[in-house]
């Protein structure tokens, strides 16, 4: 940015300099001051001020029209993109064309979501105008976020064949061509996985799964494997146009329904239709059964997602995430007896994972449902079984000042700050220490940063709401 701004500031010496040694009798002040003062706003970095000075400059000189390109490209930088068009309209009005207008025009197209003309001349205008290079990539990467992989993998592609692609975009690229094309993806995917610095884990998967599908009983074989994959590591928009092949292809791939129903949920999508098919389809599988509850948790369906959960946990007794869900439906039907039941169950059944300890742990600590003899334990197991995870040991924390073990309980809190000072559960609860021991200050000082962190989301929240109520 500070060359861009040099660039520009130097174009205005040279036409300062030129006009004063040109000009056959006294230069007008009335463009002469603005030219000198749009200069001096360049030097410190106020585009803004130095844009509105070139305007009134033109306005009062018309030679000057050539500037209108050094007040667009301002403009652009600046994202004042009806500005940026107005002056590069004014260019073409004077017949004042140039390639660096075109360049410009281009790009303020692409930014503006204008670009219906350039969808078969990517390639052209990278080679062209390579000062393009970083909205198309974004434009590439934007077009992937919303579900156009038809659209993206063209820009991707023509991005790959011109020029060098920065590190993000060439994770994107390998995805999308995944999506589309398994198989094609492979080279992309390997190059990923010789990172130097970090290999996406994604994309080993993705490598695995393709590899190991690549002899399956049908086409749809591979395609589905890596929807399912993407699913599993939550990138659901990419999961979505995967398991929708899939099933153009294949209806009676159940399974990719099931996750395509899951996937169209957690993107704000309803995908009721789908899992209600699959689990007709799929009567005896678990899986789309505990999809199935989800979605009646999200609606707040809680007695659906109950016999949802249920059919689960009679088709796959031994899970202990079936067990755990069920813990948190039933305490939203206020049935804490079951639930304290069924998050013991999945302790029981997955002793050395310390997820379970800890959501039995929080469910006791929040209900104060036998902390003593749940919540203490459970807390115990989980700092016991992950000793560098800072939940566990601001559950304990917690646990220990809700049965008054104060010394106890500000000792691990502010361990449990040394290993993750911005997690948003240890901030709500050293929040909630600090107002029980009389220090207010510290109490709203530490809820302010509790509601600035987003996870846990649910404790970000708890924080937003106590700030609120001590604010009345």
């Amino acid at each position: 940015m500070l060359e861009k701004l040099r660039r520009h500031w130097q174009t205005l010496t040279i036409t300062i300099l030129l006009l004063l040694a040109l000009s056959p009798s006294p230069i007008a002040l009335p463009f002469l001051h603005p030219l000198q003062t749009a200069q001096a706003s360049l030097k410190t970095g106020s585009q803004e001020i130095a844009i509105g000075q070139l305007e009134d400059a033109i306005e009062f000189e018309r030679a000057l029209a050539g500037l209108h390109l050094e007040v667009a490209e301002l403009a652009f930088d600046v994202d004042d993109m009806d500005t940026a068009s107005a002056h590069l309209d004014a260019l073409d009005i004077q017949n004042l064309p140039s390639h660096e207008a075109y360049c410009l025009r281009q790009r303020l197209s692409i930014r503006v979501g204008e670009f219906a003309g350039l969808d078969n001349a990517w390639q052209s205008l990278i080679i062209n105008c390579p000062e393009s290079i970083s909205e198309i990539e974004q434009l590439a990467r934007e077009r992937l976020a919303s579900n156009d992989l038809d659209e993206a993998l063209p820009i991707f592609e023509a991005l790959a064949k011109t020029t060098s692609l920065n590190a993000e975009t060439e994770e994107a690229y390998a995805y999308a061509k995944a999506a589309l094309a398994p198989v094609d993806s492979l080279p992309l995917l390997h190059t990923l996985a010789r990172r130097a610095d970090q290999t996406p884990p994604l994309a080993i998967d993705l490598i695995l799964a393709i590899e190991n599908s690549a002899g399956g009983p049908s086409p749809t074989h591979s395609l589905a494997q890596v929807g399912l994959t993407f699913a599993r590591h939550g990138r659901w928009k990419l999961a979505i146009p995967s398991l929708e092949r899939v099933l153009e292809m294949d209806p009676d791939f159940h399974e990719a329904r099931a996750y395509l129903g899951l996937s169209k949920d957690q993107t704000g999508q309803n995908g009721l239709d789908d899992l209600l098919t699959a689990t007709d389809a799929l009567p005896d599988q678990a899986l789309a059964h505990v999809f199935l509850a989800l979605h009646w948790l999200r609606a707040g369906e809680e007695e659906q997602a109950r016999e949802a959960l249920t059919v689960a946990a009679q088709l796959d007794p031994l899970n202990p995430a079936i067990a755990a869900q069920l813990g948190e439906v039933y305490t939203g039907l206020g049935d804490l007896a079951t639930a304290s039941a069924a998050y013991r169950q999945a302790t029981a059944l997955d002793q050395k994972n310390p997820a379970f300890w800890l959501l039995l742990a929080r469910f006791s600590n929040q209900y104060e449902v036998d902390i003593r003899s749940l919540a203490l334990p459970a807390a115990r197991n989980a700092v016991a079984l992950s000793t560098r995870e800072a939940a566990p040991l601001a559950e304990l924390a917690f646990t220990h000042f809700l049965l008054g073990n104060n010394i106890l309980a500000e000792r691990l809190l502010w361990r449990a700050v040394a290993l993750d000072p911005y997690n948003a559960q240890t901030q709500y609860y050293l929040g909630l220490f600090f107002y029980a021991q009389g220090d207010p200050g510290g109490a709203w000082a530490a809820m302010q940063l509790a509601s600035s962190l987003n996870a846990p989301q649910r404790y970000q929240a708890l924080a937003k709401r106590w700030l609120e109520g001590a604010a009345r």
